[in-house]
């Protein structure tokens, strides 16, 4: 995704943006189920885990920290936000625009992934 925020994050930070490839989003899958056997994810419900790639609302936001790590911010949701947009536009926001959720609970979180260190930090969820 290369949106508003990934703009704030070279303009705050310096943070370059990268394009991941296939390989480094199976890497992201890969820490992500690390994450959750961990149990640091304990939340996430097994019917969730068992399709993991089917039923999250999932938004990549790539960049390259200022140790030159890809590193992929992994923006999470169980439900679409119901922001209002153009009628032509449904549901399809979030594909394009990284949206911030201030409570919500356990529906929406956010974990830190390093794509060359396989590991992960800063597992935020929303309200809780």
């Amino acid at each position: 995704m290369n949106s508003e925020y990934n703009k704030r994050l070279k303009s705050e930070y310096g943070y370059l943006v990268w394009n991941p490839k296939k390989y480094d989003l199976e890497i992201v899958n890969k820490v992500l189920i690390k994450a959750i056997a961990d149990k640091k994810i304990d939340f996430i419900k097994k019917p969730i885990l068992e399709n993991i790639n089917n039923n999250l609302f999932k938004q990549y936001i790539p960049y390259i920290d200022k140790n030159d790590n890809r590193i992929i911010l992994l923006n999470v949701s169980c439900d679409v936000l119901a922001i209002p947009t153009l009628e032509d536009q449904k549901m399809e926001h979030w594909k394009n625009e990284f949206y911030e959720v201030y409570d919500g609970g356990s529906c929406y979180w956010k974990i830190t992934i390093n794509v060359d260190t396989e590991k992960y930090s800063n597992l935020l969820v929303n309200g809780v």
